[in-house]
């Protein structure tokens, strides 16, 4: 499996409902509000809100 180019941002800079990557759990969110993203993939079936600091460091694929 090929790893997609990654461009890392910060959380705060994402625009709502964007898909992102989150190393630290490595698995893919979306933004819904300017604190709260749901996971997509893994266990994550975009329901469940999860907390974000506007300075955490993400990853939006290329």
């Amino acid at each position: 499996m090929t790893t997609p180019n990654r461009n890392r941002i910060k959380f705060g800079d994402l625009a709502l409902d964007q898909r992102f990557y989150d190393p630290i759990s490595q698995e893919y969110f979306v933004k819904r509000s300017d604190a709260l993203a749901a996971m997509v993939t893994g266990i994550g079936d975009g329901t469940v809100p999860d907390e974000f600091e506007a300075d955490d460091v993400v990853g939006i694929d290329q």
